[in-house]
């Protein structure tokens, strides 16, 4: 009997701990406590600063807790009371049968809650499928240039986006953007983006022309704290690129002749920040956002590539919280572009990923490679 009860137990143990590893508990002292703490404190009252300094620290104490309170639903929150009311009297009266009834009604809540963030999770994967098919297949051929592409998510849904729009007289746009933020906002307005230019597009094909066309567009439907930096290239079958940016990272061009790496970083003011010319009384004053658009125009020749990238490939972290930077980014292009613009992929991938050696992304990644073919 004794061996079978040790037996039962050994086994709930092992179940009970497995999956359970270092990093995991690093990420819950670490990275989720402090996600918890932010999420809780910007929901609470402030506390008055000329107040002494254990004062502070009990209201403190009192509003956090409220702030975790209010955010339970009605009943929940009466349940949650009770619980604290038994242990409180479990103590009190000396009563181990309080202290059992109030783990059971915490046990529930519990449950209930963590039955929420599955029933959330599985709408997110599902929106997260949702939005990685909006993505472009790299499948589209642009005329002369083979194209490889790359986008990593960081929360279950994001505002990075990459499209290919292929224009009537052969050329083709490529567009790389990236939404303030994540998660579902930014996820929400980078649909909203992409619908915008599949369907100015099909007026302007200029990316300057193309670019002031989306900034008219959005500019009232951003929310204040919101922003969107983009890269817009006209690619022709010829190599010729013309090329924008509204304050979006720089592109990274290699020479194959030279063997050399350049950036391409024309200015330009984010989309949403400054407003069209027209709005606000449409003074001279207020055209900020077209007069900073400048575009360029470069020449690929064969061999030589281009590529797009959003600000989470330079920024992404390691253990050490040393960012990979535009350096790694640049010898990553050196050591694989003769070979072509899938194989840079593989490559600038491997590398993010051995970079990082399991450090959680902190913002989305994407990035657009174009190789010119070799005639």
């Amino acid at each position: 009997m004794v061996k079978k009860t040790l037996h039962s137990l050994r086994d709930f143990g092992k179940l009970f701990m497995s999956g359970v590893t270092s990093s995991e508990i690093e990420k819950l002292v670490s990275d989720d406590t402090r996600g918890m703490y932010t999420f809780y404190v910007k929901n609470m009252v402030p506390v008055q600063p000329n107040e002494s300094r254990v004062t502070k620290a009990v209201k403190f104490a009192w509003y956090l807790f409220l702030a975790f309170l209010l955010k339970l639903t009605p009943a929940r929150r009466l349940f949650y009371g009770i619980a604290i009311l038994l242990v409180i009297l479990a103590f009190w009266d000396n009563d181990l049968m309080k202290a059992l009834y109030a783990v059971l009604i915490l046990n529930f809540l519990l449950a209930l809650e963590l039955a929420d963030k599955l029933v959330t999770r599985d709408e997110l994967e599902f929106a997260r499928k949702l939005q990685l098919s909006l993505l472009p297949s790299t499948e589209i051929d642009v005329a002369g240039f083979s194209v490889a592409a790359h986008s990593e998510i960081a929360a279950s849904v994001g505002g990075d986006y990459y499209d290919l729009l292929p224009l009537k007289d052969g050329s083709t746009l490529v567009v790389i953007g990236d939404v303030s933020g994540k998660g579902i906002s930014a996820a929400l307005y980078m649909v909203k983006v992409q619908t915008a230019l599949q369907m100015l597009s099909k007026e302007v094909s200029d990316p300057r022309g193309l670019a002031i066309r989306l900034n008219e567009y959005l500019y009232s439907q951003l929310r204040r704290n919101f922003f969107l930096t983009i890269t817009i290239a006209r690619v022709h079958p010829n190599g010729t690129i013309t090329y924008c940016r509204a304050g979006h990272m720089p592109a990274l061009l290699y020479d194959a002749k030279k063997r050399t790496c350049s950036w391409l970083q024309p200015k330009g003011t984010a989309i949403g920040l400054a407003p069209p010319e027209g709005s606000e009384n449409g003074r001279e004053r207020h055209k900020i956002f077209e007069k900073s658009l400048v575009q360029e125009q470069t020449k690929l020749r064969p061999g030589d590539a281009m590529v797009l990238f959003t600000d989470g490939v330079v920024e992404s972290v390691n253990r050490a919280d040393e960012e990979f930077g535009q350096a790694r980014l640049m010898q990553s292009v050196l050591d694989s572009a003769g070979n072509g613009a899938e194989q840079m992929k593989t490559r600038l991938v491997d590398r993010l990923s051995a970079f990082r050696d399991g450090e959680d992304l902190r913002d989305d990644t994407t990035f657009v490679i174009l190789h010119k073919s070799v005639e």
